[in-house]
């Protein structure tokens, strides 16, 4: 007898729960008495607004509105000085609280790792990590270390392509699909189809000319199938787990590879541009701070999710509060 679980229907594979990336929020806190150190990977939010998020432990010691001296540093060993500001200051009414008024340098992208330290003499260090050499990841080329599942993600609107249809594909694809460790985007066509469509901000493409982009982009490469599977609560996993209804996922995978002096030369002065970025809507994780999410997010994310079709159950994961896509920096 064969046990296995039915395929899904075409209807069934937009139901997908997509879980979200790093929220961008401190983690790894350690408190000495003296100072406090953290991490948290850059986001396209931090860079539009100069903004560096802080735990709960700086804010509840450092003085508002008290101007701070900021360094930052290439490597945690003290490599290099890389900047010094002045008259940052710490915004603690806000959810969460940040440093505001950072300027960070050009080649600071979303997803760079950085280790903060703060003292009480006003002082705080931002470090990055240096790669052993720098890589092209996704066409963008990336010095320091980073999450590839935020760069993919958040950089999804600047990987402009010749073919409008075929960027509105890889845009909707990295945007809303399942993102593994390396930073690879997957997704059902059927979701992947509709949300191209009903994503597009002008002129709607129709789905056969969307069709025709998905399979252009697979007969390059740029594209392919992989399996995966979807539980009973619509959650979309990857590789395919024993048990769960099987389905076959489109994937863009970023190349990867080390950068040449060609690009690095053809990298020299450029930035990542906070002029007008499109931030996608996503999960932020506040479970951990003992908080919950508001009405207003709920009923946003419930909307959203609908009018989408990713979710099966269209409620907000309990820990988790909802950021709506919005544009910024226009």
């Amino acid at each position: 007898m064969d046990t296995r679980p039915p395929p899904l229907r075409a209807e069934d594979l937009r139901q997908v729960v997509v879980e979200e990336l790093d929220s961008g929020l401190p983690h790894s806190v350690a408190n000495t008495g003296l100072t406090i150190e953290w991490k948290f990977h850059v986001r396209a939010e931090h860079l539009l607004h100069g903004t560096c998020p802080v735990p709960a432990e700086m804010a509840d010691r450092a003085a508002p509105q008290e101007p701070l001296d900021l360094t930052f540093w290439r490597g945690r060993n003290r490599i290099g000085v890389l900047d010094q500001q002045k008259d940052v200051k710490l915004r603690a009414e806000g959810d969460p609280p940040l440093l505001a008024g950072l300027t960070w340098q050009p080649f600071v992208l979303p997803g760079t790792r950085v280790s903060v330290r703060w003292d009480m003499w006003r002082k705080v260090r931002l470090a990055y990590t240096p790669l052993d050499k720098p890589v092209v990841f996704g066409g963008t080329v990336v010095r320091y270390a980073y999450d590839p599942k935020i760069m993919t993600r958040e950089l999804a609107a600047f990987d402009a392509r010749v073919d409008r249809v075929e960027e509105l594909v890889l845009i909707a694809l990295r945007e809303l699909g399942y993102l593994d460790e390396k930073g690879r985007a997957l997704l059902p066509q059927e979701a992947l189809l509709r949300n191209t469509v009903e994503r597009a901000q002008s002129e709607r493409p129709p789905t056969q000319k969307v069709r025709g982009a998905i399979d252009r982009l697979l007969s390059r490469g740029i594209l392919t199938w992989e399996e995966g599977s979807v539980n009973r609560a619509g959650m979309l996993h990857h590789p395919a787990r024993r048990g769960e209804t099987p389905v076959p996922l489109l994937c863009y995978t970023p190349t990867l590879r080390e950068a040449g002096r060609e690009d690095l030369r053809d990298d020299v002065g450029t930035a990542y541009s906070a002029s007008a970025h499109r931030v996608a809507g996503h999960l932020m994780r506040i479970g951990h701070l003992g908080k919950e999410a508001s009405p207003e997010a709920r009923a946003a994310y419930r909307e959203d999710h609908k009018r989408a079709g990713l979710a099966g159950p269209h409620e907000l994961p309990r820990g988790f509060t909802y950021v709506r896509g919005h544009e910024r920096g226009i």
